[in-house]
């Protein structure tokens, strides 16, 4: 799973909110199976062509709120992160590997780090 962490929660969301763009653009049908908008697609996929710009992946990424990024991947705050992966491990994972993308991987390793 994707993980973007960060102390400073809107810099740990806009670092993953990038990639979580080309997801909505590039696997429409995956992003509809979990959960995202029919309406948010369709706004994400007027601005994206294929192969998309950076230009228009940025744009796009503007159309798409926190409460998506957070549902789609682990980012936000440490303690953000831990419940996120928390909650997939309470509905079946058995062995969540992270996908580092936020600012200081180093800050990630550490909030999951046993103590």
């Amino acid at each position: 799973m994707v993980c973007s962490l960060a102390e400073d929660r809107a810099e740990a969301l806009d670092a993953a909110r990038l990639l979580v763009t080309q997801y909505l653009g590039q696997q429409p049908h995956i992003m509809a199976a979990s959960g995202v908008p029919d309406s948010l697609l369709e706004q994400v996929n007027a601005v994206l062509t294929w192969p998309a710009t950076m230009e228009q992946v940025e744009a796009a990424s503007e159309l798409v709120p926190d409460e998506i990024v957070q549902m789609l991947c682990a980012a936000g705050t440490a303690e953000e992160c831990r419940a996120k992966v928390d909650e997939y491990v309470a509905n079946g994972a058995t062995c969540p590997i992270l996908y580092p993308l936020g600012p200081d991987v180093r800050a990630m390793i550490d909030a999951f780090s046993p103590a």
